[in-house]
């Protein structure tokens, strides 16, 4: 398991984890802390081929939940 450095965004700490797994592959959460000192894990759903794609994939994850909405990335939006 691996934590990155803590990045801030309004008011609250961000630390993606990225966890390698048995197969090369790695997952990945969020720890948030807001403003309250509040602690909340968000776990991302995802199968990644690299470490730094899991921890985007956590910090967008976590932006989404503080800015309180949902947000899908483009690369996993089907257009037809």
């Amino acid at each position: 398991m691996q934590t990155d450095k803590v990045v801030e965004y309004h008011g609250c700490e961000l630390r993606p984890v990225v966890t390698a797994t048995e197969r090369g592959r790695y997952t990945a959460a969020a720890i948030v802390t807001d403003r309250a000192g509040e602690i909340r894990t968000l776990g991302v759903d995802g199968d990644f081929a690299n470490a730094q794609e899991a921890r985007d994939e956590a910090l967008e994850l976590a932006v989404a939940w503080i800015q309180e909405r949902s947000v899908v990335s483009d690369r996993y939006v089907r257009r037809t």
